[in-house]
Order: structure tokens, then sequence, then C-alpha cells
């Protein structure tokens, strides 16, 4: 059980704080809730079951595991592209549900590839796409900030500074 103060991970909302624990003053609410306030979603409040809860909540990477992930970056693939549109959507709602960061780095760079190509046969990025990578940078970024205590600004610099000179495998992440 997590605790009032906690900052935690809380499905696509991303970074969140503990601000209390209780039952809601709502209709119709009667099980105990986590009171979590989303650190890049301004004015929002989240309500979360304390139990059987079916988003994943789970506590925020430290700042030796954030280095750890971003070291690992460049060696992260992408998701296999298929001809199935609906497939690979779900394929990127999975990785989005699951909060995992090497899942959302692999989200990222296969989106940033697909607009790549969309854009050099001059057609339009489909919103859905551009949606799912918005989610997962706000999600990776907003952790890897909150880990290392820096402001969600200055991820992409911080990143791109620890690649090695001329690598450019995650240049697109950090993009």
């Amino acid at each position: 059980m997590f605790s009032v103060g906690d900052t935690v991970i809380y499905g696509s909302m991303g970074v969140c704080s503990i601000t209390d624990i209780c039952v809601p003053d709502m209709p119709g609410a009667s099980r105990e809730c986590y009171v979590l306030v989303p650190q890049y979603v301004p004015n929002s409040k989240v309500y979360a079951p304390v139990e059987n809860n079916p988003v994943v909540i789970r506590y925020l990477l430290t700042a030796d595991q954030a280095e750890s992930l971003i070291d690992s970056l460049p060696g992260i693939t992408m998701f296999p592209v298929t001809g199935e549109k609906q497939a690979m959507y779900e394929t990127y709602r999975g990785a989005i549900k699951s909060t995992d960061c090497v899942s959302l780095a692999r989200l990222i760079k296969t989106l940033h590839q697909r607009k790549q190509h969309t854009l050099e046969q001059k057609r339009v990025v489909p919103s859905a796409e551009k949606e799912f990578f918005d989610t997962a940078e706000r999600m990776l970024y907003g952790e890897i900030a909150a880990a290392m205590r820096m402001p969600l600004e200055a991820v992409p610099d911080y990143i791109a500074g620890r690649l090695e000179p001329g690598d450019t495998t995650l240049r697109m992440v950090v993009s």
C-alpha cells in the first residue's frame, strides 16, 4: 500500500502525488481511494481505488534507475510495424497502459520513424499516432524529470547530452 506523500506513476496520467487516502465524498462512493494529483496535468485530481484497481500504479523510478534507462535507450528496439493498423494500435495502447519505461521508449522510437516515413511520402500523420506519441513522451519524460529532479523541459537536452557524439539512434526520441 502506498502512503500520503508518495510520488507514484498512475497509468497514462504519469507522475502523481498521493495527497490523501479516503472514501470520496461522492454519491455512491464506498471504497477507499488514493487522492492523486498529477504533476503534468494541470488542475486535475484523480480518485484511484486502493484495492482492485485496474490501472497500473507503481513507484517512480529512482535517479539511478533513470540513469540506467537513459544509458540503455540506444539499444532499445522499435515495435514491429505490420500492415494491420488496429493490431499496431493495440500494441501502442498496451505500451501506454503498462507504464513501462522501455515500452514507452520503444513506442516513441517507432512512432517517430513512422512519422518520418509518412512525411517523406508527403502524407499527413494520423492523429491517433500523434496522440500515442505525445502521451508516451509525456509519460516517459515526466518520469525521468521527476526521478532526476529536473524540469520536464530539460529532459530532452539531458538525454541528448548523455548520448555518444554522432549517435543518431536515439536522437529521434529527443527531437
